[in-house]
């Protein structure tokens, strides 16, 4: 699970979620889904990145794409 400030517009979700993404490889894109939970669909360049990506979040994965779960991040 990625915290995120959960209280900003989706488009600033996205920028964060794809700068803590990017430390795995290139971000091809990423979606964020506010429900029926918080999550984040991450596309990523590799599967070998998508997988790491995944494993360190504890996400799926979908070929490319890793879906990880975003929470409110704490002070």
């Amino acid at each position: 699970m990625l915290e995120v400030d959960l209280n900003v517009p989706d488009i600033q979700v996205s920028e964060l979620v794809t700068q803590t993404c990017a430390t795995f490889g290139k971000v091809t894109s990423v979606r964020v889904h506010r429900t029926p939970s918080a999550f984040a669909l991450v596309e990523m360049t590799t599967r070998d990145q998508t997988n790491e990506l995944a494993a360190c979040y504890g996400g799926s994965t979908f070929g490319t794409c890793a879906l990880i779960h975003l929470q409110q991040k704490t002070s």
